[in-house]
């Protein structure tokens, strides 16, 4: 494909590892460009909700729009939430190439230079795409929510909708913070939601949904693919307004499948084992963190744990290890709950644009709608789906990581001799990984050859001891290091430890009472 000195060839390069479908089939390619701007045909039978204020909300370099929101008031404290999804199922008809293709894909894969597709680009960023000012198919859920949250009834619908404004999370979240510069109209929507969606969020963590973080990076790329910048993508508020009305029509699709025992493929997250909730209270102890109590009920007692206030850097640890000890979510044909949210009855619905499961369970609601049999009738066909949708979903997610730590390394590359500041993250007997600071990029400390001792790793794993020297080097220390060597073929990052510094991080750690 390329010298690996090439940066434009990263993605191509961590597509060809993972597998990853790069091309369209020539018959899925021809049957997406057969189709043309929707009109009064595809119009027939929908409800028309053209004329309500539609916004979508998303990144700001998003080019696929798959979910909008509307709102307005019915009067005695009630409200109406639209929550409209892209129709694909429109387009992709079960059994079609685009569906044979979608299916082998199972998800878009989001890499540092661009997306690889679950759908060509004639749909993905433009007929299925909810972008500003065109006639597009939803199908919708309309949810009924009075001022505290509660849920007094959903229905669903196939619409035409024509979204009034895309919105980034950023200019939302100016709106928020009193800085914005919205018309009235939609600032006002935007004020209605966002106090519903508080509201929903309130609830939820009252039933036991847990408030985990984890920030994510992305690279910052020029046209070559060099690497920019490392950078942190902030959590917003405005996240958070999106991301609750998109659990509600999650939950209601869900609801709906359970009562109708439909051939649903369901989100599940199965609980930690007995065995994992020990080992972590285990780590806490040894770091001198809070620890889990007596608290029997798993939900309660890691809600309990997550709650405490705490500095960001013991926080940062304490996050880091209770996701170590989750389960991973993945789709299954039968329902199992939802452990991380606390609920039954939970799958995905609201971006079938980049995901298989959104555009099966489309499919069942479009059954719905219409009073018609339901298609997905052999279960073991969609517990092999399942299965395969889960294997898609984590190959993409381990190329996303692939791709971001690649451009990483990139930039590491061109700072060879620098010092930096970080702190550990993982340890190995050998030595230790350390999650850079800026820019936010991982490399491996090997401390028993560095300080020529033997180090041994604690049964808990969060703390290595030099055998001769006593040194200690503890998960979530602040260490400063000098960037040694990068190989960025072989994806890695040597790193040597400061000598001078981290003395007085260990006695600073000790006085903050992290031992």
């Amino acid at each position: 494909m390329g010298a690996d000195d090439r940066p434009e060839w990263d993605d191509a390069t961590v597509a060809s590892q993972f597998r990853l479908r790069v091309s369209f089939a020539p018959e899925a390619v021809a049957e997406a460009e057969a189709y043309a701007e929707p009109g009064p045909q595809e119009f027939a039978g929908r409800e028309d909700r053209r004329d309500d204020l539609v916004m979508t909300i998303d990144p700001a370099d998003a080019r696929d729009h798959d979910d909008a929101l509307a709102v307005r008031a019915l009067g005695d404290g009630r409200y109406e939430v639209g929550i409209h999804i892209a129709d694909v199922s429109w387009y992709v008809r079960d059994g079609s190439p685009l569906d044979v293709e979608a299916r082998e894909r199972g998800t878009s894969c989001y890499l540092p230079g661009g997306v690889i597709p679950m759908l060509p680009e004639k749909l993905s960023a433009d007929l299925c795409s909810l972008r500003d000012g065109v006639d597009r198919l939803v199908l919708s859920v309309f949810a009924e929510l009075d001022e505290l949250g509660v849920l007094h009834g959903y229905r669903f619908g196939e619409c035409v909708i024509r979204s009034r404004a895309s919105l980034s999370y950023e200019q939302v979240q100016a709106e928020l913070d009193g800085a914005g510069a919205l018309p009235a109209d939609q600032a006002e929507s935007v004020g209605l939601l966002m106090r519903l969606a508080r509201q929903l969020r309130r609830r939820r963590f009252a039933a036991g949904a847990l408030a985990l973080e984890s920030l994510e990076v992305k690279a910052r790329l020029d046209e070559h693919g060099n690497t920019l910048a490392m950078e942190r993508r902030a959590h917003l508020e405005s996240h958070e307004l999106v991301e609750e009305f998109m659990l509600l029509a999650n939950r209601c699709v869900g609801e709906s499948g359970a009562l109708r025992q439909a051939g649903v493929l369901w989100r599940v997250h199965e609980p930690p084992s007995d065995r994992k909730m020990l080992e972590l209270d285990e780590m806490l102890r040894v770091l001198g963190l809070p620890r889990l109590g007596h608290e029997a009920d798993p939900h309660k007692a890691l809600q309990a744990l997550l709650a405490m206030p705490l500095d960001e850097p013991k926080k940062r640890v304490l996050h880091r290890l209770v996701l170590r000890s989750m389960t991973r979510a993945r789709y299954l044909e039968r329902d199992l709950g939802h452990f991380g949210l606390a609920t039954l009855e939970y799958l995905h619905f609201t971006s079938p644009i980049r995901r298989y499961p959104d555009l099966h369970n489309h499919r069942r609601v479009r059954e719905w709608i219409q009073r018609r049999k339901d298609g997905a009738w052999d279960p073991t066909e969609t517990a092999t789906l399942a299965v395969t949708c889960s294997a898609r979903e984590q190959d993409a997610t381990d190329a996303e990581r692939e791709g971001t730590k690649v451009k990483g390394l990139r930039l590491l590359a061109g700072r060879l001799g620098d010092r930096a500041s970080g702190s550990i993250s993982g340890l190995v007997p050998r030595g230790f990984f350390v999650e850079l600071e800026d820019p936010p990029v991982d490399g491996f400390v090997a401390v028993s050859d560095q300080l020529d001792d033997r180090f041994e790793l604690d049964a808990a794993g969060v703390r290595l001891t030099g055998q001769r020297t006593r040194r200690r080097f503890t998960l979530g220390d602040p260490v400063v290091v000098t960037i040694a060597r990068v190989d960025v073929p072989a994806r890695t990052c040597d790193l040597a430890l400061d000598e001078g510094e981290p003395r007085r991080g260990r006695r600073a750690h000790r006085r903050q009472g992290w031992r």
